[in-house]
């Protein structure tokens, strides 16, 4: 079965900065193997970690202020997630018999400066109150550990060597990770869009209150 074949889970992304400004993402990742489709157990783990691979990427989309603060530059990021992964096969009956749209998932994604600061306790807060509204746990990214102090790059840096550089190093990567990309819009506060990378099959911002 080659790539464009292979069925996939649909991801909307959402980094937050200052004054609601955001990147937008809408990506398909390849399902390597379509018998994990309506297992969750199995789904989720294989989509985490396709996702932790072009999260850098998506890091380093555009500079952002943080999120709750709004004058330190965002460095760090902490992703809350609604997931449908339990969901069948596009187009097979899914709830109440309608049309599946396939196995889906919502990333909220924060831009905080610093994790063991204020702004990361509001952004874990953030997390705790979509884990009620979606009766899931929620624990950052992939496990909420201890922070500390560690300085990370700035969210607009360069995904590979971390500066305004070249991504050489990484282009290896960026061939597979940037196809499951289909579109990015940059929206800043006033709520103006910039378009990236058109999605064509979805021509407008999505529109949706953070969580």
């Amino acid at each position: 079965m080659s790539e464009k074949e292979k069925p996939v889970v649909s991801i909307e992304a959402f980094i937050y900065g200052q004054g609601n400004s955001r990147m937008e993402y809408d990506l398909a990742i390849p399902i390597d193997d379509p018998s994990m489709i309506g297992k969750p157990d199995k789904l989720t783990p294989y989509t985490q970690l396709r996702l932790a691979s072009v999260i850098n990427d998506m890091k380093s989309g555009h500079s952002i202020k943080c999120e709750f603060c709004e004058v330190e530059d965002a460095r760090e990021n902490y992703m809350t997630v609604a997931s449908h992964l339990h969901l069948p096969a596009k187009g097979e009956p899914g709830w109440m018999g309608r049309p599946s749209p396939g196995p889906k998932l919502t990333a909220y994604i924060h831009g905080v400066c610093r994790m063991n600061g204020p702004c990361g306790k509001q952004a874990r807060g953030q997390g705790a109150l979509l884990g009620m509204m979606t009766m899931a746990p929620q624990e950052g990214p992939f496990g909420d550990g201890d922070y500390d102090d560690t300085v990370y790059p700035k969210n607009g840096s360069c995904a590979g060597c971390q500066a305004d550089a070249s991504v050489e190093k990484t282009l290896q990567r960026h061939k597979k990770t940037c196809k499951w990309i289909k579109g990015s819009r940059w929206v800043n506060s006033e709520q103006e869009i910039k378009v990236f990378k058109e999605n064509p099959k979805q021509k407008k911002s999505i529109i949706v209150p953070k969580p």
